[in-house]
């Protein structure tokens, strides 16, 4: 095999809690991840040596730094007797800095494609245990689905999927650092009761899923302070007969649940404010 195509789908929370902070100075999590259907494209190709990085974004760094070139480098260095190196190129249509997981899912579904492209057995707990290294989200993104996350977002639990739910996800033009609505939310509120396992008996059980419950965002305040974009765009769902809406992760995206795949599109189709990121997309299983 000498080249190999890949998704990297993005994620959403449905709920994040923050217990409090950890003695190593992370917070402590409690977090339903969903994987949804808009997807970075990935295109792997095995080349003579080294790692080169290529994107259709201009503002996605190349090198180092990217979250996709760390996960390689820890492909190579696992796998010191290839000879060859990999080429990547990244089709970003994730939003970046957005909630969702973008750089992370890159650096996942990089990991599991050079273990396909060089036709190697990967051990996915080791892969975890590398990834962890990389961000908190990378082992999630590995296999995705409906997943109950806690510690830093590393200790995962698959839970049943939730079914094929139809959302709009938009993203205003503004970009969120997360390190800054963590410090703003520890500035302004500390640590709320949330009781989540209400909402892990209701997806462990596989009914259909209770949105009454308390299925929020501790992040919420910390991410309007600083985006306040974000309390527009969800007032504009407000009129849209959305069945949930919610922050994802620590924003500035913003999605919606709607009952069909028709509603969606047309709340996407219509959207009023021009400058902002809008799709309509779908739940999906692990993948």
């Amino acid at each position: 095999m000498r080249e190999l195509y890949l998704k990297a789908p993005a994620k959403i929370n449905l709920a994040l809690h923050i217990k409090g902070l950890r003695e190593d100075g992370f917070h402590e999590l409690q977090m339903i991840m969903q994987s949804i259907s808009l997807a970075d494209r990935i295109k792997l190709k095995k080349k003579s040596g080294g790692i080169v990085l290529k994107t259709s974004h201009t503002e996605l760094p190349t090198g180092e730094e990217n979250l996709a070139y760390q996960a390689a480098e820890i492909f190579f260095e696992q796998n010191p007797e290839l000879n060859q190196g990999v080429e990547i190129y990244i089709e970003k249509n994730i939003p970046i800095a957005a909630g969702m997981a973008g750089g992370s899912t890159d650096a996942a579904a990089v990991m599991k494609g050079l273990y396909q492209l060089f036709e190697l057995e990967a051990d996915f707990m080791k892969l975890h245990q590398d990834l962890k290294a990389i961000g908190s989200d990378v082992p999630y993104c590995l296999k995705g689905g409906t997943v109950y996350a806690s510690g830093k977002g590393e200790i995962l639990e698959p839970l049943p999927f939730i079914g094929e739910k139809y959302l709009v996800v938009v993203t205003p033009a503004f970009k969120i650092s997360t390190p800054a609505v963590y410090k703003l939310y520890d500035e302004l509120q500390g640590y709320q009761k949330f009781n989540f396992d209400l909402i892990l008996d209701n997806l462990r059980s596989e009914e259909e899923i209770d949105w009454s419950l308390d299925y929020k965002n501790d992040l919420k305040r910390a991410s309007e302070n600083i985006c306040p974009e974000i309390v527009e765009i969800k007032d504009i769902f407000k009129n849209s007969e959305a069945e949930f809406t919610r922050i994802s992760g620590s924003g500035p995206t913003v999605f919606s649940v709607y009952d069909s795949r028709e509603k969606a599109e047309k709340v996407a189709a219509g959207w009023p404010r021009k400058n902002d990121f809008v799709t309509a997309v779908k739940t999906i299983d692990s993948y």
